[in-house]
């Protein structure tokens, strides 16, 4: 039998979702953008509450083409003509027509009305509209036998009074096909988007948590707001597909996504400057914005607006890393600069889609790679912090051990009704014994502490060191950490100047080692 791996199932996969890309395309009648198309305003200055269409000869009317179709502040009617290939005749029904476009619209296709999106304008453009704004993505059911093979006159009715915003190609989608939802044909990839949500949710909350307290709390507050900023934009982007609305959303979600694309781009912009420039940061911080803006103003359409507002702020890093590493000949920024650079010819050589899932692939790379250099920026911090605490602790020790030979720590013993003070140098290590503590001197005598471990601890100084629950050890005394192996598993102990040993807990090992190995 056959073993089902996940390589298995993921190429099945694939070949299903191609598969059905290919039967889709096949069962599809596509009027292109170099169709002709016959465009006439409307001219009533009285409300119709059904208004006819006119004659498509009249002087105002115009052959154009479908990509000329802009009922953007506009009400206009529009007549296309086509034929139907013999083989698109199969198709089962049922059948439906396709618009996915900046209009309310109301189709007719020979001569029968298929139905209204909205509520076109009834009425000659003035202070107030009638218009109800249609759907974005929109079909309507066609009876089969109205599908003739030549010649079919399809006439919309289209007015588009409430947009916000003017884009270059207001029409997107006009097709006929087997009926379904009108979102079938808009972005496929939404269900990756999703998951890149997910995980840039899941990141906004880990960094934000992150910048609390934290030393390096400005560089977690930049990746929370570029984490925030990132699933913001890729929802705004797939919600064409998640939800159903009205024309006019669609200008607001543009120019969310672009402003989106555009504080994304400058937050990338401004970790760099920040690493690298310093003081000096808020200078490439505000040419990467100027820029940006001024390109955002005059560049055309919206998807250029959205790659550029990246592309401007990256490209303003790639300098300031460029120029940064010349003078440095730092490896790190040397790195971040080649990455930046791979990110930018991506972005070039794929322009004329990047801002679909490529865009969101890209953000979430850029911001893959950053957690990773922070990640490793935090662990060498980490090191020299360690190496920092290791001088520290060895100047400390010898600081200790001074103080020691000079005017060593003196312990008051009460031994048969008497009080001595011993020099807490001559002691080599000291035993728990209930509620009393046995210390073993140098010279092998014993004596008897009056108190506990604890207490002890806390009397002697820093040249001493708990090596065990029941142990203190003075770790001037220490000549060798050996480990030997017994009935009871590895045990490990401390060999001391006098000959004597005591044991290591396996809990307190790492730290005996550390401990020994700054004193060296």
């Amino acid at each position: 039998m056959t073993k089902i791996t996940s390589v298995n199932v993921i190429l099945v996969a694939m070949l299903y979702v191609f598969s059905f890309m290919v039967y889709a395309q096949d069962k599809l009648l596509f009027l292109p953008y170099n169709h002709a198309a016959t465009i006439c305003p409307v001219e009533q200055t009285t409300r119709l509450l059904e208004p006819a269409a006119p004659s498509f000869t009249d002087a105002d009317c115009k052959l154009l083409t479908v990509k000329d179709i802009n009922p953007q502040a506009n009400n206009i009617w529009v007549k296309i003509n086509f034929d139907v290939p013999k083989k698109w005749q199969q198709v089962k029904p049922p059948l439906g027509f396709y618009i996915s476009g900046k209009a309310a619209s109301r189709v007719y296709l020979n001569s029968q009305l298929l139905g209204t999106n909205g509520q076109p304008e009834t009425t000659l453009a003035s202070a107030h509209t009638d218009e109800v704004a249609g759907k974005m993505d929109s079909v309507f059911y066609v009876p089969n036998k109205l599908i003739k093979l030549k010649n079919n006159e399809l006439i919309m009715h289209l007015s588009g009074r409430n947009s916000i915003i003017e884009l270059d190609s207001p029409m997107h989608l006009l097709t006929l096909g087997p009926f379904g939802s009108p979102k079938r044909f808009i972005q496929n990839y939404s269900e990756v988007g999703l998951i890149l949500v997910g995980a840039f949710a899941v990141g906004t909350l880990y960094f934000l948590v992150l910048s609390f307290g934290n030393r390096d709390a400005g560089t977690y507050r930049i990746f929370t707001a570029l984490c925030l900023i990132a699933a913001c934009q890729l929802t705004a982007e797939i919600s064409r597909k998640l939800f159903d609305y009205s024309y006019q959303w669609h200008d607001i979600r543009l120019v969310v996504i672009t402003a989106l694309s555009f504080i994304f781009g400058t937050l990338v912009l401004l970790y760099s400057a920040r690493k690298l420039a310093g003081k000096h940061a808020v200078h490439w911080v505000y040419i990467g914005v100027l820029l940006s803006a001024i390109t955002l103003i005059f560049a055309p359409g919206f998807d250029t607006k959205t790659t550029a507002g990246i592309f401007i702020p990256l490209l303003v890093s790639l300098v300031l890393l460029l120029y940064y590493w010349i003078n440095t000949k730092n490896t790190q920024t040397l790195r971040w600069l080649l990455f930046q650079f791979a990110v930018v010819v991506t972005i070039v050589i794929s322009a004329a889609s990047f801002h679909e899932i490529v865009h969101f692939v890209i953000i979430g790379l850029l911001l893959s790679y950053l957690f990773v250099q922070q990640a490793s920026d935090v662990r060498q911090q980490q090191k020299m912090l360690h190496q920092e605490q290791t001088r520290l602790a060895k100047l400390e020790y010898k600081l200790a051990q001074n103080t020691q030979l000079n005017a060593p720590t003196k312990l008051e013993i009460s031994v048969a009704g008497k009080t001595e003070y011993l020099n807490a140098t001559d002691i080599a290590y000291c035993k728990a014994a209930g509620d009393y503590v046995e210390l073993y001197l140098n010279d092998q005598s014993e004596k008897l502490f009056s108190g506990s471990l604890k207490h002890l601890e806390s009397l002697l100084p820093e040249t001493f060191l708990r090596v065990h629950r029941s142990y203190l050890v003075n770790l001037a005394e220490v000549v060798s950490l050996t480990s030997n192996l017994n009935q009871e598993g590895n045990m490990s102990e401390l060999t001391l100047s006098s000959n004597q040993t005591v044991p290591v807990s396996r809990r307190l090992l790492p730290t005996v080692k550390d401990t020994l190995k700054q004193q060296i």
